[in-house]
């Protein structure tokens, strides 16, 4: 059974997709930030798991007996994410990375606002570092000069930049609520009838870029995407794409350029 607090034949409010690779103490303390809450609104869980030889399936079924687990043998953002949107039953469905906390009322906050907004077809909570200040998770679409300031070393040179505080929206009060351009995939949610939609996350970005380009053609066909200050998540950020040589930041770049071409330009509003 999935973990729920609601009879497994009604659909939750809420379904909150995870994808685990070789970090199960984040994982077990993701899981205990939302399992150990009481939440007003009812809920599943499903871990999309890549194995790697160690024993957090079968410690999942023992410790979290009622989190839906499920194999993916190939590594893609995008491909698990959809592994667990063609299981969810949920009305909405929740994007969380498990370097994240839960802090009280989130989801609770992300459930009311959606269903007040049936124009929104997603939202993204305020994501906070583990010393509680504020990260910068909404972002407007990239400009070609927010992708040099991004993925060169010139945001260590100019870390003030126009075009990178632009992109990270960091002049932008994120105390109050507003519609963006895309928010940072590590807490999103999307409505179930804007994913039937729109589509799942397009499986040829493996490492970034899944999240701007679902809310690119989202707000082609319409779809509001919005920011959420009172509901708060805790992320513990380890952006390994910021090392310009590392295999991610490689994955990150080609996942940008695949952007590029499937759009044809960058920055355009949809």
């Amino acid at each position: 059974m999935p973990e729920t607090n609601e009879s497994s034949t009604s659909r939750p409010d809420i379904s909150i997709v995870l994808i685990h690779f070789r970090m199960q103490e984040l994982l077990f303390r993701c899981l205990d930030s939302i399992v150990k809450k009481n939440w007003l609104s009812s809920y599943e869980i499903i871990v999309v798991h890549k194995g790697s030889g160690d024993d957090t399936a079968a410690l999942l079924r023992v410790i979290y007996p009622r989190v839906i687990v499920l194999p993916c043998e190939q590594f893609g953002i995008a491909r698990s994410r959809n592994i667990g949107i063609r299981t969810a039953r949920g009305r909405h469905l929740l994007m969380l990375d498990i370097d994240t906390l839960v802090l009280d009322e989130a989801l609770d906050r992300l459930v009311a606002f959606m269903d007040r907004r049936p124009a929104c077809g997603a939202a993204g909570a305020k994501l906070l570092d583990p010393d509680m200040s504020v990260q910068y998770s909404c972002r407007r679409f990239y400009t070609l000069s927010a992708v040099l300031y991004r993925r060169t070393p010139l945001a260590r040179l100019f870390p003030r930049a126009q075009a990178l505080r632009d992109h990270l929206m960091m002049d932008f009060d994120h105390a109050r609520e507003r519609e963006i351009d895309w928010m940072q995939g590590a807490c999103f949610l999307m409505r179930r009838e804007a994913v039937e939609n729109v589509g799942l996350f397009d499986e040829r970005y493996v490492f970034g870029f899944e999240d701007v380009d679902w809310c690119f053609r989202a707000k082609r066909k319409g779809w509001k995407v919005h920011y959420i200050p009172d509901a708060r998540v805790i992320h513990d950020y380890r952006r390994s794409s910021a090392r310009l040589f590392s295999i991610n930041a490689f994955r990150h770049l080609k996942s940008g350029l695949y952007f590029w071409a499937k759009h044809h330009v960058l920055g355009r509003e949809p």
